[in-house]
């Protein structure tokens, strides 16, 4: 089992104890766009149900006699349930004996992505930890020389293991960021690059500029070259918390953002209006509740066609 396939596994498992607790609408129809993603979403998480189901008819002591098997005696009209349960023991146990196994190997490669309003939190081999934004892809390859990382698209945050030996890289179309260990984020938009560092020290480099950030910094990188500006550390990972903090943001990045968590088209009446300022902090899962509240902050009116937002001048 590959690693794309164990993240997979533990994606099915998360959605399957959110079902068990009781879906909200919101959740719901995130699970809904999930299993759409890939035909394998709707599989694994019918294989977790399917074992879910045979550990629920045994205790945990029952099992855990089972997983430390010596002999045991069982009556004809339970042989089926021990086997059952065996083989839910077996699948669990490969799981734990692939990635033991392959964290052995210096030599690593994973694809990760999330789906709308979707985080995931990675441990790597080497002790390093990803945690990846809504809609985000990111792919990995490791060797014994070097820890390359390409994100494709989304927003990652790196906390990242001191190696000198073997540097930490991240790549995206334009921007190559290199680290010995720290931790900060890459956001990674259609026409820029955003790092913000948390804590330690990064070099970014573009085509034509290379510049070092230390903490509570940040670099734009885009078509013009790199520009960096100073930053409150502690707000770095907000979105992590489900927190959206915007200072002087125009409109339309706004929006952008509130669709890494939602499935909803949004359209300004001019061009003018998409770059109207926009500060403050909100909660990335109260989109409806944010459209309330933004004609009492900007000069806007807010209509709701179907799915689509429309945002017409006040």
């Amino acid at each position: 089992m590959d690693r794309q396939q164990t993240l997979l596994q533990e994606q099915a498992n998360k959605w399957l104890e959110q079902q068990k607790c009781g879906f909200t609408t919101e959740q719901e129809e995130q699970f809904k766009y999930w299993l759409s993603l890939n035909p394998d979403h709707k599989t694994i998480f019918e294989e977790s149900k399917q074992i879910d189901g045979l550990l629920a008819q045994f205790s945990e002591q029952e099992i855990e006699n089972l997983s430390t098997s010596k002999v045991f005696r069982f009556s004809q009209a339970n042989v089926w349930m021990a086997t059952a349960a065996c083989l839910a023991i077996f699948m669990i146990s490969l799981i734990s004996f692939t990635l033991l196994h392959h964290t052995e190997s210096s030599d690593y490669s994973a694809q990760y992505s999330s789906a709308i309003g979707e985080q995931l939190e990675v441990n790597l081999p080497e002790g390093s930890k990803l945690y990846l934004d809504a809609q985000t892809n990111l792919n990995i390859n490791f060797n014994e020389h070097i820890r390359s990382n390409t994100l494709v698209k989304g927003r990652a945050l790196f906390d990242v293991t001191t190696n000198p030996k073997r540097p930490f890289i991240v790549n995206t179309d334009t921007t190559k960021i290199t680290v010995l260990g720290t931790k900060f984020t890459v956001d990674k938009k259609p026409l820029n690059t955003r790092i913000r560092v948390s804590h330690g020290r990064v070099k970014v480099q573009s085509n034509q500029h290379i510049v070092e950030l230390i903490q509570g910094q940040q670099a734009y990188v885009n078509e013009q070259g790199i520009s960096v500006e100073n930053i409150n550390p502690t707000l770095i990972d907000a979105w992590q918390h489900g927190r959206l903090i915007f200072d002087n943001t125009p409109l339309n990045e706004v929006f952008v953002e509130f669709n890494r968590y939602h499935d909803r088209e949004f359209k300004f009446a001019s061009n003018e209006l998409s770059q109207l300022p926009l500060s403050g902090t909100f909660n990335a899962s109260e989109l409806d509740n944010f459209l309330k509240l933004l004609p009492h902050v900007v000069p806007v009116e807010i209509k709701t066609e179907r799915d689509q937002i429309i945002i017409n001048k006040l």
